[in-house]
């Protein structure tokens, strides 16, 4: 159940979806700004299948909630990466590094995750999995914690090279902020791979103002993105909204349900109890 806003914020990101998973484009993060209350979480849970298809499935999906993962630098940083390393993800990898051992893929080096033949990377893979599934126990500086899960995101770029990958990351302003702009750079930085980051942000998002800083110039130019909609929520918006979900009301029924709520979500919340 989506209204008007919501559902051309869904079209302009399944259009971004279209065009990473048939290549050439490499991998972009798109970011939902708007005010909380606004149904950005609404568009989220349903993104996957509003954008998935039984001809072109996505595959693997990862779902981040910001409000859910730990406060704290040290066990954010944990959270995320084992979120990353979703079993969508742990599974495509297995599967990538049995063909390479079954063809016999030569051990390359450590410069990158990321080759034109995936085979090749197998080795590497497995390497930088192990690691981020296992961390450093003897080293619990930001960096390093840092690093972690850096490493987690670019085992995703890697797999998305042959499987398109769909990151959705909702409330990302909770993510501690180095950590959140260090995770979504490594997911997105590599041209031959195919991540589409979503990632859901307040109005006058920190994140949102270091990744669009970081990406007028090096790895991630021209790769991050806003999506065009219309943050209002005003009575009028509200009451239009209460229409749109619910046809059946009455001008003056939507009008009170206007009245009545704050949000987007709470009009959301309304109509779905009647």
């Amino acid at each position: 159940m989506l209204g008007r806003r919501q559902k051309e914020a869904a079209a302009e990101l399944a259009r971004w979806w279209d065009g990473i998973r048939h290549g050439g484009v490499g991998s972009h993060v798109v970011l939902l700004v708007g005010p909380e209350g606004w149904g950005r979480s609404t568009v989220l849970d349903q993104l996957p299948g509003i954008i998935g298809s039984a001809d072109a499935p996505i595959c693997p999906v990862v779902h981040i909630n910001g409000r859910s993962l730990p406060a704290e630098h040290s066990p954010q940083a944990l959270a995320l990466r084992d979120g990353l390393l979703a079993v969508d993800v742990r599974r495509q990898a297995a599967a990538l590094l049995c063909c390479s051992r079954l063809r016999g893929a030569p051990r390359l080096g450590t410069g990158s995750l990321l080759l034109s033949g995936m085979a090749g990377t197998m080795s590497l893979l497995l390497a930088s999995l192990a690691a981020a599934a296992q961390g450093s126990p003897a080293d619990y500086s930001p960096a390093s914690e840092n690093n972690t899960a850096a490493r987690a995101a670019q085992v995703v770029a890697a797999v998305s090279a042959t499987a398109p990958t769909l990151v959705i990351i909702d409330d990302a302003d909770y993510l501690e902020l180095s950590l959140a702009v260090s995770v979504i750079e490594n997911l997105i930085e590599q041209h031959d791979s195919r991540v589409l980051v979503v990632a859901a942000v307040d109005l006058g998002s920190d994140v949102a103002a270091a990744l669009t800083s970081r990406a007028r110039y090096g790895p991630t130019a021209g790769r991050v993105h806003r999506a065009d909609i219309d943050p209002r929520m005003g009575y009028l918006s509200r009451a239009e909204l209460a229409g749109e979900l619910n046809p059946h009301l009455t001008t003056a029924q939507a009008e009170q349900l206007a009245w009545q709520s704050r949000t987007f979500a709470e009009i959301f919340a309304a109509v779905r109890s009647q």
